[in-house]
């Protein structure tokens, strides 16, 4: 009970250091040519994708955050990098600059993912302060594994979630995307 209490606080400090590096991507000043670039480089990457995407993705960011000390660097600039994503998306647009950068996150699919970042993110300074000390990092393999399957299943739960909040706003082809890309 003890370590999953422990384990449970770890997470927690994960999530908010991904939340508040997403917090200073999302409000970092943007010139209109960069946040344009950021803008269409995003809408390209999104313009095609399903849940299968989505998933993979996210799963490929989560699998490197768990890289001991260099994941939670990446966690770091993942969530701003994120951050400036929304900033660049919402300049100019008098609905999205009314939000909160924040809002997104509390989504299902949000809550899913900062809680797999969160995971994977501790489980990466676990891992780091274990071979600082010097420590076997044998009883580390099991929790290590079990936490990577959690954090796929969530995620591809998230990307199922995400994937038909997508679909249902009937953004999931190229024209659609356009036409964010236009209002954007």
């Amino acid at each position: 009970m003890q370590y999953l209490k422990r384990r449970l606080i770890l997470v927690a400090l994960g999530i908010i250091v991904f939340l508040i590096s997403y917090s200073i991507g999302s409000n970092v000043p943007l010139d209109m040519d960069y946040s344009q670039k950021l803008k269409n480089t995003f809408i390209d990457k999104v313009s095609d994708i399903d849940y299968i995407g989505i998933f993979m993705n996210n799963l490929l960011i989560s699998l490197f955050m768990f890289v001991p000390l260099l994941g939670t660097i990446f966690g770091l600039f993942s969530g701003f990098s994120t951050g400036n994503v929304f900033h660049a998306l919402s300049m100019n647009n008098p609905i999205l600059s009314q939000i909160s950068p924040l809002v997104i996150l509390i989504t299902p699919f949000g809550i899913l993912e900062m809680f797999s970042y969160g995971i994977a993110i501790s489980r990466s300074a676990i891992i780091f302060f274990k071979l600082v000390k010097r420590k076997s990092l044998k009883q580390e393999i099991y929790p290590t594994l079990l936490e990577i399957g959690i954090v796929a299943l969530l995620l591809f739960i998230g990307a199922i979630v995400e994937w038909n909040i997508i679909s249902k706003l009937g953004m999931q082809n190229s024209k659609s995307m356009q036409m964010l890309n236009k209002t954007i």
